[in-house]
C-alpha cells in the first residue's frame, strides 16, 4: 500500500512565510503532488476535546440513524451537518489555524474564503462509502482534446478541505481513505487500476488536507462510538459548491458574528452575507418581475428558468 504523505506541525515555527520555512515549502510540494497531506500535532488535543464536547452537546440530536430535513444523508448511518460559528468553534485556532493557514493562503491565494464549515458524523455500524470526489473536477470538461491532460496536471487547487477528527482515529473508528494523485488525472471513480488507496491512524490533534478533486471515501466505523469529523472547506473567492448544500447552508453565521471577527479574517466569511442578501432579493416565481415590466417574473426574466 502507498505511504501516506505526512507532515509534523511541531516543526513549523511562527511567524514565518512559505519562502522562509523549509517545512512549509515541503508541505506545498507534498500537497501539490499528492493532493493530500496528513498533519500531525496540528491542534492542541485539549482544544480538540473541547470542540468534541461542545459538538456533542449542541448536535447530539444528529446521532440517530435517520434522515434529517436540515442535514445531508450521505449513506446509511452517515450524516453531514453544518456547524454554527459559536463557542469553541468561533476561534482563530479553528477557522484560521496559525500553523496551517499560511499554507492554505499560499495554495489558494490570500483572498481565500471559508466556503463551508460542518461535520460528517459516521455512526457505529456505518459501512464504507463509495469512492467519490466531493465536487466534479472543473478542469476536466468531460471530453478529449489535445493538451487536456497537461491542463489538469498543472491546474491549481480551487478548494481544499481541512478534516479534523474529534475522536482518535483507529482501525475500528475508521478514517478517510484517499487515492493520492487522483486530483491530477481524469480518473473515473470506478477505475479498477487505482489501487487500494491509503489509510491512517491518528491521535487527537492530527488533521489532514485534501484537494477537492481527490478521490476518497469514508471508511466503515466498526467501533461502538460515533466518529465526528469536523471539516472546513477553503476555496478561491469565486468558487461555490452547488452540489452538496441543497438541504442546508454551507455556512451558518450572522452579520454580527462576521463583523466581530478580527478584521483580517472577516473576508473569510463576508461572502456568505453577500450571497444571503442576493438570495433574499431573488424574485419569487409567482411575483412580479424585478425589471418593472408589470409582468409575472416567470413570464418575463424568469423565462430562462422555465
Amino acid at each position: 500500500m502507498p505511504t501516506v504523505p505526512t507532515l509534523d506541525a511541531q516543526a513549523i515555527e511562527l511567524p514565518t512565510s512559505i519562502k522562509a520555512s523549509p517545512i512549509l515549502q515541503e508541505a506545498v510540494e507534498l500537497f501539490l503532488q499528492h493532493g493530500f497531506l496528513l498533519i500531525r500535532n496540528a491542534f492542541d488535543p485539549a482544544y480538540v476535546r473541547k470542540l468534541h464536547d461542545e459538538f456533542v452537546a449542541g448536535y447530539k440530536n444528529y446521532f440517530d440513524a435517520r434522515t434529517y430535513d436540515d442535514a445531508l444523508d450521505l449513506t446509511e448511518r452517515r450524516t453531514m451537518v453544518t456547524i454554527k460559528l459559536d463557542g469553541a468553534f468561533n476561534s482563530i485556532d479553528f477557522y484560521a489555524p496559525p500553523k496551517i493557514f499560511p499554507l492554505l493562503e499560499f495554495l489558494l491565494t490570500r483572498k481565500l474564503i471559508l466556503a463551508a464549515m460542518g461535520c460528517v458524523i459516521s455512526l457505529p455500524g456505518s459501512k464504507d462509502q463509495g469512492r467519490h470526489r466531493d465536487y466534479s473536477n472543473i478542469y476536466d470538461p468531460g471530453f478529449n482534446y489535445p493538451g487536456v491532460e497537461t491542463l489538469i496536471a498543472k491546474a491549481p487547487p480551487y478548494a481544499i478541505t481541512l478534516g479534523l477528527p474529534l475522536v482518535p482515529i483507529t482501525e475500528r473508528t475508521g478514517c478517510t481513505r484517499v487515492w493520492p494523485g487522483s486530483h491530477l488525472r481524469r480518473t473515473i471513480k470506478n477505475d479498477p487500476n487505482l489501487g487500494p488507496g491509503v489509510e491512517f491512524v491518528a491521535d487527537l490533534g492530527t488533521c489532514y488536507l485534501f484537494d477537492y478533486r481527490v478521490l476518497h471515501l469514508g471508511v466503515a466505523n466498526t467501533s461502538d462510538i460515533p466518529r465526528p469529523l469536523i471539516y472546513n472547506i477553503y476555496a478561491r473567492p469565486w468558487f461555490r459548491d452547488t452540489v452538496n448544500y441543497s438541504k442546508q447552508p454551507p455556512i451558518d453565521v450572522t452579520p454580527e458574528q462576521v463583523f466581530a471577527l478580527p478584521e483580517r479574517y472577516q473576508r473569510l466569511l463576508s461572502w456568505a452575507l453577500v450571497d444571503q442578501l442576493a438570495h433574499a432579493k431573488e424574485p419569487k416565481r409567482g411575483g412580479l418581475c424585478h425589471c418593472g415590466s408589470g409582468l409575472l417574473y416567470r413570464r418575463c426574466h424568469g423565462k430562462a428558468d422555465n
